[in-house]
């Protein structure tokens, strides 16, 4: 009930849409001159205007993001899973959620397409696929599509699913695929696209044009190393914290295999025990520093030695996972969810917003570390003999 509209942010912009323009008139200029999220923008603008509807999406969308994954995970909808997934949920960091989930523009373009994007993934993995739930993922594909993180999401980890089982390649699956990149194609191709690339350019990055790929790529791990350097990020932790303790239970222990168990050690303390003073003075001020890239930044010695170690605690979990995890398909799933939020964080540099756009870009690598979480508490799950061992 405290969900509410903020009138100084675009909130403001989409309530009054429905009073100032034809809906469809308005909508086909947007497509010209701005944006390719027409179905998106369309459910915004027909509902924003109505408190109910958006203080009833929110949660039922954490719920349908919760039992997804939930589903993906153990292939059926429990209690238990759920709840925790919940709860993660609600844990990500205070600010990505206030602009991914509870800033009500944030929910239309992030929250609402993953929550979608989640079930039509789940839908793949069911072994039981009814008809009247193909129909509802394949109207899905019309909203989640439309929003760009959101679909990089959905493609990488649907093809990871196909390359993990055999028995999701069948033709209900690749209908929802394709029908998903069609809709993506549609919204990437909008003429406004490129238009709004113009003009956010010169009303963001001046000189973003003039950058390199490799430049525009380390701009994409600035905002990774952010997501790092935020105290308390829990879903982040309880990740590692897992891959640790199922490293020192049933890993294959090698020797660096124990470097990477140290790395990860090191940075959770740094992470949770907020060791302000000691970090600066034995890295500088900048180590782990959340805050944007800015000149003081950017040419600080610290910044890079921190980047080096964002690095390394990457390279450290991917090499505990190969080493840790036994079942094929959870190591595919685990280590392709895991790069795919990666990937989907750095991608944001090939933006010129990805300064403007604040920390809501973000909550696609959250949820990515909540479904890592979950397969893994489901792999200690199955490690437990009381759960497994049956009489004879």
């Amino acid at each position: 009930m405290s969900l509410h509209l903020d009138r100084a942010t675009d909130d403001d912009f989409f309530l009054s849409i429905i009073h100032n323009w034809n809906i469809i008139d308005y909508l086909v200029t947007r497509y010209k001159i701005w944006t390719g999220r027409i179905p998106l923008e369309a459910l915004m603008v027909c509902t924003i205007n109505y408190p109910f509807f958006w203080r009833t999406a929110i949660p039922l969308s954490l719920l349908l993001l919760s039992t997804s994954i939930s589903k993906i995970v153990c292939e059926k909808v429990t209690l238990y899973y759920t709840f925790i997934t919940l709860i993660l949920l609600f844990a990500i960091p205070l600010f990505i959620n206030a602009n991914a989930a509870w800033w009500i523009t944030g929910f239309y373009i992030y929250l609402l397409p993953l929550s979608l994007a989640t079930y039509a993934i789940s839908f793949i993995v069911n072994q039981t696929q009814t008809k009247i739930q193909f129909v509802l993922v394949c109207l899905t594909t019309f909203l989640f599509a439309y929003a760009e993180q959101i679909g990089v999401f959905f493609f990488l980890i649907v093809f990871t699913i196909f390359c993990s089982e055999k028995r999701t390649r069948k033709c209900k699956n690749f209908t929802i695929y394709i029908l998903a990149i069609v809709n993506f194609i549609i919204s990437i191709t909008a003429p406004g696209n490129y238009i709004r690339l113009r003009a956010e350019t010169w009303s963001w990055f001046p000189n973003y044009i003039e950058y390199s790929l490799i430049q525009k790529l380390c701009f994409g791990f600035d905002k990774l190393h952010q997501l790092f350097g935020f105290y308390w990020n829990v879903p982040l932790i309880l990740f590692m914290f897992l891959i640790i303790l199922l490293y020192i239970a049933c890993g294959t222990k090698f020797f660096i295999g124990n470097v990477c168990l140290g790395t990860l050690i090191l940075f959770i303390s740094i992470s949770v025990v907020r060791w302000n003073g000691l970090s600066f003075a034995l890295f500088g001020k900048n180590f782990l520093n959340a805050n944007m890239l800015h000149a003081e930044k950017w040419s600080s010695i610290s910044t890079y030695v921190s980047y080096f170690f964002v690095m390394m605690v990457m390279i450290s979990l991917i090499i505990l996972i190969l080493a840790t995890l036994k079942n094929k398909h959870t190591i595919l799933m685990v280590l392709g969810i895991f790069i795919v939020g990666i990937f989907d964080t750095v991608i944001i540099g090939f933006s010129p917003t990805i300064y403007a756009s604040s920390l809501r870009i973000d909550y696609v690598f959250e949820v990515c570390c909540v479904m890592n979480c979950m397969f893994l508490i489901h792999n200690i799950n199955q490690l437990n003999p009381r759960v497994h061992n049956k009489p004879n």
